[in-house]
């Protein structure tokens, strides 16, 4: 029967044209539902890669290159899913080739390597300036660098020992020369009073203190810090100085610092038990904030801190408190024993003591100069704080004391000793100052940059 049929030509095209209809019928079905168009397009995509490494190939036995960024972005952009793995694995490289470059700065373009060709790619910067010199490697010693607050008040570091002392440091022949300092930089703010360990990272500095582009080896140094105490802790008792407004009183003065460091030498520091704080109050008209500067105890070298803060708490006095006042001396005596006020108007009770020999009276012997002293042969040292080399010296005392004290007679110097390659900050010493005189200075630290001397 069927090869009856397939020998019919009849028969074969009735069926070839009912197989036409079924495919037709098909292909018109599926149009149909894909909307009547064909998918035949693949969408874009743009992604930006961030932190991209950037290699670098060059004769890195002989030469020393700087300049080049540690990392770029790179924008990349074509079909999506090619974007979007190539973003995940980031498996293509950044790269300059300086293989054949030249001694000197030049620019060189970032290149791309390992990426797909169905991609389109933007590196961020595209063209950096770089310095390509002779690679030399030379070693250095290591300074300390401790932070302000690594040491508490009153205490002072001893000698730092460093291990190793000594690092080397790699990079471009013309940096190197710039080095000036080497310095392991203790980042600790514990305000330590005992003896403390740290690890420190090291970095080369020019004379200006710019960190230079430079590999040093080891990086980390390990620092022995030994702590010692350097003064006598005493309290402090404000004192009112001057004549108040007619119709003012003063309730309190108080300072959250109710203590100072005294330096100095151990004799010295025996008979120092206590420091009066003179606070200005005869420009007072309500309650104020004022920043005093605390005396130096005659004999001792420093006080830290240098000066406090004093609260004054004020009251308006009716008519009959200034009578009241008047009459007892404006009442001074009992404030001065409640830490408020001192007793400044007791000479103007006796009408006549104001141009005595043993008033109480202060003096100042501005823009005194520095001197420095005990400082090592082999070094050489630039004072940078103050940048004048000048301070102002102020002297408390009785008038029969000040007058005969002068710039001639009284001593201010720095004693570098001590003194370490590097930027070095001591402590402002006076001397010639007679017993019964206290001093304070403008600033009490002296910063030096001190190098060692051309042997040449």
């Amino acid at each position: 029967m069927m090869d009856r049929i397939l020998n019919n030509k009849w028969s074969i095209r009735i069926l070839a044209l009912v197989l036409a209809a079924i495919l037709f019928t098909s292909v018109n079905t599926d149009n149909k539902n894909s909307g009547g168009t064909f998918q035949t397009t693949t969408q874009n995509d743009t992604e930006v890669v961030q932190n991209v490494p950037v290699e670098v190939y060059y004769d890195k036995k002989n030469l020393y290159v700087s300049g080049l960024p540690e990392t770029v972005s790179v924008t990349i952009s074509g079909p999506r899913s090619i974007v979007q793995n190539t973003k995940a694995q980031q498996d293509f490289k950044v790269y300059a080739d300086l293989r054949n470059a030249s001694i000197g700065e030049q620019n060189t373009k970032l290149k791309i390597k390992n990426l797909s060709n169905r991609l389109k790619a933007t590196i961020s910067p595209q063209t950096v300036k770089v310095n390509v010199q002779e690679k030399v490697t030379k070693k250095f010693s290591v300074d300390a660098e401790l932070s302000s607050s690594a040491i508490a008040s009153g205490y002072k570091a001893g000698n730092i020992k460093i291990s190793p002392g000594k690092v080397s440091v790699t990079g471009a022949k013309d940096t190197i020369e710039e080095i000036a300092y080497v310095k392991a930089n203790v980042d600790d703010n514990k305000k330590h009073k005992d003896d403390f360990e740290a690890e420190a990272t090291v970095s080369a500095f020019d004379r200006n203190l710019n960190k230079l582009d430079v590999e040093i080896s080891p990086q980390k140094v390990n620092v022995k810090v030994p702590v010692n105490k350097v003064g006598k802790s005493v309290p402090l008792k404000l004192k009112a100085e001057g004549n108040l407004p007619d119709n003012i009183s003063i309730q309190s003065m108080t300072t959250d610092q109710d203590e100072v460091v005294v330096v100095g030498d151990d004799d010295v520091l025996k008979g120092i038990d206590q420091i009066t704080v003179n606070v200005p109050v005869s420009s007072l008209t309500a309650d104020t904030v004022k920043e005093v500067k605390i005396p130096v105890p005659s004999g001792a070298k420093a006080v830290q801190p240098s000066s406090i803060e004093v609260r004054i708490k004020t009251a308006k006095k009716s008519s009959g408190d200034e009578n009241s006042s008047n009459e007892s001396g404006n009442g001074n005596e009992d404030a001065e024993e409640n830490h408020s006020t001192g007793n400044t108007n007791e000479q103007n009770d006796s009408g006549q003591e104001n141009n005595e020999e043993d008033t109480e009276s202060s003096k100042t012997l501005s823009g005194h100069t520095i001197s420095t002293q005990s400082l090592p042969a082999n070094l050489t040292a630039t004072l940078i704080s103050p940048a004048n080399g000048k301070v102002n010296l102020t002297l408390h005392g009785k008038s029969s004391l000040l007058n005969g004290l002068n710039s001639s007679n009284v001593s201010i110097t720095t004693n570098l000793a001590n003194a370490t390659v590097g930027r070095y900050s001591t402590m402002i010493e006076v001397g010639g100052i007679p017993r019964g005189v206290t001093y304070s200075l403008s600033t009490s630290t002296a910063v030096f940059t001190v190098e060692e001397k051309n042997e040449e």
